[in-house]
């Protein structure tokens, strides 16, 4: 399952290893329909390696991601959201464990009923992408040196 989400999270990030899938038919465009029916530009995209599909579309003001598997479950969802609007002790961890790093995008991944943050810093020597929990644990996905 961590590796479902992943790449659900990746996925949202670097949409351009997608395979385009229009119209999506079936259980997963069902099950879209009931939980999003006032979806906007709704755009679909497989995901083979993990046999998941993307929606991503406007929603009440919002773009957002809904990730499905075959069967038309609904696996996980993403958005982007201000660093405003990271939990406190999110931003506490942040400010206490990368303080030479500045908040540059954050993704709000739910899945499973668990919230994820996956938020990019920026720093002189590297950049760093870390998984948050609300909490304000946090856990380096991946780090970046940066070229000088």
């Amino acid at each position: 399952m961590k590796k479902i989400l992943l790449i659900a999270a990746t996925a949202f990030v670097s949409m351009a290893s997608f395979a385009s899938v229009d119209p999506v038919k079936g259980k997963v465009l069902e099950s879209f329909r009931t939980e999003f029916g006032e979806a906007k530009n709704v755009q679909w995209k497989s995901i083979d390696d993990a046999g998941l599909y993307q929606a991503t579309f406007q929603y009440r003001d919002t773009e957002l991601s809904a990730f499905y598997d075959e069967a038309g479950a609904l696996v996980a969802t993403a958005r982007y959201v201000s660093k405003d609007n990271l939990p406190i002790m999110v931003t506490k961890s942040i400010r206490e464990t990368y303080p030479e790093h500045v908040v540059r995008n954050v993704i709000e991944h739910i899945s499973n009923g668990s919230t994820t943050y996956h938020v990019t810093l920026h720093g002189e020597k590297s950049s760093l992408i870390v998984s948050a929990s609300p909490a304000g644990s946090l856990s380096v996905f991946k780090k970046i040196k940066n070229k000088l």
